[in-house]
């Protein structure tokens, strides 16, 4: 009789157990993503320099347009023989261990950075920093993986200007073929089906590492879902498109490597992925990509809107 309670005992304590570790977050880890099924990235961020805006998997790196507004630049560029040189520019703009453990994360595998090239910069003539960019390698060697060429500013003073830094993710949605327009000349008509994306974009601080408040995993989670239900009535609304339907998948939480600490060692960011799959009815080989809505910590949720790319002109 004691054995059975025990065994009864037991079960009960394991069957209480089940649940919690089931909905216990995992860790997201799936940073690759796939550039062809994705909108360009000056859609996705559309307000920065071309030349110097790159993705490493879900993260974009760029500079504001008017940084030099930001740094209290003078209205006046800078005299040559005031502005750092150019060698220690190139020693102060080498990538660091928390940058490179970023891109190693964010790329899948180990890379080495070989500097390339230096020159000046100018933001509408109003003050002037280096340019230095460094070539990105495989350390394993192997096919080159876009972007090979890394660009970071080193302002007059030889300070490092730090990326702006943006989570994404999107995925990619086929929307019914048009109708052919008897009007027009059949051979100026799209007759392919055309392709929109729902895009979550969320800005990174280097405040978000040590956030002031910081939600529940439960609260995470509706926020995250009440954001995504608003961008799908949008995208039902807006592009009739009501055959798109969705599940949530899930919650992850996110590390992602900052910054060097004093000590040298590596300061990360936390930040929560709450998932959403698309609902198809057809059997597939294999299935939906999940698309993430990025939240931090403090419960500030990505910004999520559609990008369609019938709005290219």
């Amino acid at each position: 009789m004691n054995l059975k309670c025990l065994l009864l005992t037991l079960f009960l304590f394991t069957a209480g157990e089940t649940p919690a570790v089931a909905q216990a977050p995992t860790e997201f880890k799936d940073w690759k993503m796939n550039s062809d099924q994705m909108p360009r990235l000056s859609e996705i961020e559309p307000n920065t320099p071309y030349d110097l805006t790159f993705r490493l998997g879900h993260v974009i790196f760029a500079y504001e347009p008017d940084d030099w507004q930001r740094r209290g630049l003078k209205l006046k560029p800078v005299k040559l023989e005031s502005l750092v040189r150019v060698g220690k520019a190139v020693i102060v703009s080498e990538p660091d261990e928390a940058f490179r453990a970023l891109v190693d994360q964010q790329m899948g595998q180990k890379q080495t950075f070989q500097f390339h090239r230096a020159g000046l910069t100018d933001w509408m003539n109003v003050g002037s920093e280096w340019t230095v960019l460094w070539k990105m390698y495989p350390v394993l060697g192997g096919q080159l993986q876009e972007p090979e060429q890394i660009p970071i500013l080193v302002d007059s003073q030889g300070t490092v200007i730090p990326h702006d830094r943006y989570l994404i993710d999107t995925v990619s949605l086929l929307l019914p073929k048009p109708e052919l327009d008897p009007v027009i000349n059949p051979r100026f008509q799209k007759t392919e089906r055309p392709r929109i994306w729902p895009c979550a974009k969320l800005k990174l601080e280097a405040t978000d590492i040590r956030p002031e408040k910081r939600l529940s995993p439960s609260e995470i989670e509706k926020r995250g879902r009440q954001a995504f239900d608003k961008m799908v009535e949008r995208l039902h609304g807006i592009y009739k498109a009501e055959s798109f339907q969705f599940r949530y998948v899930g919650l992850q939480t996110a590390k992602l490597p900052w910054s060097l600490k004093a000590e040298g060692q590596i300061e990360y960011l936390h930040v929560w992925a709450v998932n959403f799959q698309e609902v198809r009815t057809e059997k597939l080989k294999t299935p939906p990509e999940l698309f993430t809505v990025w939240v931090k910590e403090d419960g500030t949720v990505a910004d999520l809107r559609p990008i369609d790319e019938r709005d290219r002109n």
